[in-house]
């Protein structure tokens, strides 16, 4: 099965690379994080909404109810952006460089991967401030995904081959379970539906692990993926690293099985659009001369209806 280009591509005003890339279904808006500035794009027409100063951005994450953005940086701050007044409106010290943003509806906070500290770093979102971070027992985060049937969080580590569980609420490490032959960096991302915990490594391979941190499937994918974002509502992992963009179907009880690699004129992240079920994905040039931004679907294109004849 093919991945279908949907539409021509759109030229962005600012060049890559890029850091992080999300997707406000609701608001129709695409953030790209780039490397001195954060761009607002219309999710359906790819045309700029608004540009923000901010240099290295690293990560984003949104705060789904009033739809604001916020940003961490390498130089160790997080930022909050007001996308209707196209401005910052408040900025913290996280304390360390913030390569990892998670918001978490359920408890109000952030939560960061402790700029290379053994700990999960924590805020307040409201009151913006630092809070009590979560300790991880010596063990570096470098990624993490939320679980919104149990309100837990997946958190992945750059140090070793493992996921620890942690409960948010208590501030405390649950459980954890390793994840061998998964070497270097690796991506995680959590289907809630399925309750399927999904885990590439650089090396080539996917892992598939339930709540427990049973394995229940291993695939091959393109080695060295460097991003990926799950659909829950088509169950598709999409992939981007050097050989292109890569479509992966997860299955209930089978296991799943690569759709299709498509080729990218350049190196590119991927988020999903859940209202059209659409992989935006935002690249910039190898040359360095510019970046687009284009969508990817696993289904053919609708055809245009014709015109009525009378």
């Amino acid at each position: 099965m093919p991945i279908f280009p949907l539409g021509v591509p759109q030229p962005l005003a600012i060049r890559g690379p890029f850091a992080a890339v999300s997707v406000d279904a609701a608001r129709r808006r695409v953030f790209a994080a780039g490397a001195r500035s954060v761009v607002m794009l219309d999710a359906d027409t790819g045309k700029l909404l608004a540009t923000v100063r901010i240099g290295g951005a690293s990560s984003i994450a949104i705060e789904p109810l009033g739809g604001h953005l916020f940003v961490g940086t390498r130089a160790g701050k997080i930022s909050e952006i007001d996308p209707d007044r196209k401005t910052i409106v408040r900025s913290l010290d996280a304390g360390g460089p913030v390569d990892v943003l998670l918001y978490d509806s359920n408890t109000g906070r952030l939560y960061a991967d402790g700029g290379g500290r053994p700990v999960l770093a924590t805020f307040d979102a409201r009151a913006f401030a630092a809070v009590a971070p979560v300790a991880l027992s010596g063990r570096v985060p470098a990624g993490l995904v939320p679980d919104p049937i149990t309100r837990e969080l997946y958190v992945d580590f750059s140090d070793r081959p493992e996921i620890a569980v942690v409960d948010p609420q208590r501030g405390t490490v649950r459980t954890g379970f390793p994840t061998p032959g998964l070497p270097g960096k690796r991506v995680v991302r959590f289907d809630d539906a399925l309750g399927q915990i999904v885990v590439v490594g650089s090396n080539g391979v996917m892992d598939i692990y339930d709540r427990a941190g049973t394995r229940r499937a291993r695939i091959t994918v393109p080695a060295g993926i460097a991003g990926c974002d799950l659909d829950t509502g088509t169950h598709i992992v999409a992939c981007t690293g050097p050989d292109g963009l890569t479509f992966v179907q997860l299955q209930r009880e089978a296991e799943p099985h690569v759709i299709a690699t498509e080729a990218l004129a350049g190196i590119g992240l991927v988020a999903f659009d859940t209202k059209t079920d659409d992989a935006v994905v935002v690249r910039s040039n190898p040359d360095g001369s510019g970046a687009d931004v284009a969508h990817f679907s696993a289904s053919p294109p609708k055809p245009s209806p014709s015109p009525s004849t009378r």
